[in-house]
């Protein structure tokens, strides 16, 4: 048995009667935190559970469109179980994420240090989600022994989510959440599959962006062009990316043009098409390979064949 196979983690998810859709709890081997998860329609049931009368860390989403980005709130509080009676919530949201611990040792001052860590690791990964907060979280002073803790405490908080289906963060922030703090080894021929990528601006051929496919992220380059022009079809979201590029420096002008100063991953393709263009796209068929303009779509495509294959000859 090799490394690879024998690390490895158990993710427990109990879920509330009939419906899988349902209010579910989510815990994690040998951590005390615990995760309460659902659609809004459980929102009042989730607010019944004992653990979260405790101090909370939480998440509020909203899901984008293939060609758009999540958009999350992050909040803390030090009863959850009083927070939101009213029904008055920051942001429409479909799934909501709310993180605790099963005893009484996660504190007010612990949750907002999460809250600010998490806040400000999501607003670094501005290609793959859009934060709703208008304000910076204030955080907290923690002594030393209790960041160490907190730090373990966020690492599976990261662990959870990108478990549950969110990629919301880079490789080595995912990576860093391994039990024994090493990165895991990846297979091979996942790690084999890096695809060089180009787009091209709205009857410009010759001003380019470029997006490099790799471990299963997308990364638009420092360099692309941009368009100067948007459309009301550019998705809601991508439109707040792009403000907020141009207010921080990550977008300049360039004449005719904006250019991106600094590399943005990607969980999809299309968010970063439409934001090369300025109005709705399908990344599969505008991205193009460097090597001899064959959309991402088919390159995918035939990348998956060969794999099946492989797969049935052994």
């Amino acid at each position: 048995m090799s490394y690879g196979e024998m690390v490895g983690r158990v993710v427990k998810i109990f879920i509330t009667g009939q419906d899988p859709r349902s209010l579910r709890t989510v815990e994690l081997d040998n951590w005390t935190g615990v995760a309460i998860t659902g659609q809004p329609e459980f929102f009042k049931k989730a607010l019944e559970a004992e653990v979260l009368s405790r101090s909370c860390v939480y998440l509020l989403i909203r899901s984008g469109a293939d060609d758009d980005l999540p958009e999350i709130y992050v909040g803390e509080s030090d009863d959850f179980s009083q927070r939101y009676t009213s029904g008055k919530f920051p942001i429409e949201f479909d799934t909501f994420l709310i993180f605790t611990s099963k005893d009484d040792n996660l504190t007010r001052a612990h949750v907002k240090w999460l809250e600010l860590k998490l806040w400000a690791i999501l607003r670094g990964n501005s290609g793959k989600v859009v934060v709703a907060n208008l304000n910076t979280p204030t955080g907290s002073n923690l002594p030393r022994a209790d960041i160490a803790t907190m730090q373990t405490y966020l690492g599976n908080m990261i662990y959870v989510l990108e478990a549950l289906g969110y990629d919301l963060f880079s490789v080595k922030e995912r990576t860093s959440t391994s039990p024994t703090g090493q990165v895991e080894q990846r297979d091979d021929e996942a790690q084999s599959l890096i695809i060089d990528l180009y787009s091209t601006l709205p009857k410009r051929l010759e001003d380019r962006a470029f997006l490099r496919y790799e471990d299963g992220t997308y990364v638009l380059t420092a360099g692309s062009k941009i368009n100067s022009r948007i459309t009301e079809s550019l998705p809601s979201n991508v439109r707040k990316l792009r403000e907020q590029l141009i207010r921080d420096g990550g977008l300049i002008e360039r004449g005719d043009h904006l250019e991106l100063t600094r590399d943005i991953p990607f969980s999809k393709p299309s968010p970063a098409s439409a934001l090369v263009k300025g109005r709705s796209s399908t990344g599969y068929q505008d991205w193009l390979r460097m090597a001899d303009g064959v959309p991402l779509g088919a390159v995918l495509g035939i990348a998956a064949a060969v794999r099946d294959l492989v797969g049935a000859a052994q």
